[in-house]
């Protein structure tokens, strides 16, 4: 990497930084960008280089978090031994907690409507999928060697625990659940899930 390259990539993550930051301090809304400018030692254009509007300043701190938990999750995927659900339940007790550190930064991605279209919650949520990646290989390595329904279904099985997860998530949001309440809100409901596998396969 040429000492250009170093310096930009050291000013985008100040920026990042000083931008979770402020989101966390001041709440998305009333951020401003000059604040984090101000915070980053860096001018309001050089923020707006790294990020075009504040939403998508949002989404850029969020998708690295999300680089970072995909990494963090892969770890700890490697160290797993216990049944399937075990380990599934111990991956996602991660992101839970992570997630919930960064509660603000949810809560202000849903009010600009997680659902929408835009580039910016496009990228968002590959990065969202790409830190499930340890999820999904760990269901993609059971049902190499299962003789149950994980055989079939293994993309569809990761897809609807990330929609069970995120549901998870919006309560905490809405509900102001707290870490310990919201562990065993998705434990309860990834114990429905497995069970539900478990009845299918013993009907085949």
């Amino acid at each position: 990497m040429t000492k250009r390259a170093q310096r930009k990539a050291a000013t985008r993550a100040a920026v990042l930084r000083a931008a979770r930051e402020e989101f966390h301090a001041q709440g998305y809304d009333r951020a401003k960008i000059v604040d984090i400018a101000r915070a980053a030692d860096v001018s309001p254009g050089t923020v707006l280089n790294a990020a075009p509007t504040k939403i998508a300043l949002l989404c850029e701190v969020m998708a690295d978090d999300f680089e970072r938990l995909g990494e963090e999750t892969a770890s700890l995927a490697a160290c797993q031994d216990g049944d399937l659900p075990s380990c599934i339940k111990a991956l996602l007790d991660l992101h839970l907690a992570r997630h919930i550190e960064d509660l603000e930064l949810f809560r202000a991605a849903i009010g600009h409507n997680w659902l929408t279209n835009e580039s910016d919650f496009k990228t968002l949520h590959v990065s969202l999928e790409a830190a499930w990646s340890p999820v999904r290989n760990l269901l993609n390595g059971a049902a190499q060697t299962s003789s149950n329904v994980l055989r079939d279904c293994p993309d569809l099985l990761t897809e609807s625990l990330l929609d069970l997860y995120l549901g998870v998530l919006r309560r905490c949001v809405i509900h102001a659940w707290d870490p310990e309440l919201a562990r065993q809100q998705l434990h309860r409901r990834l114990d429905l899930v497995f069970h539900d596998c478990q009845s299918r396969a013993e009907l085949q």
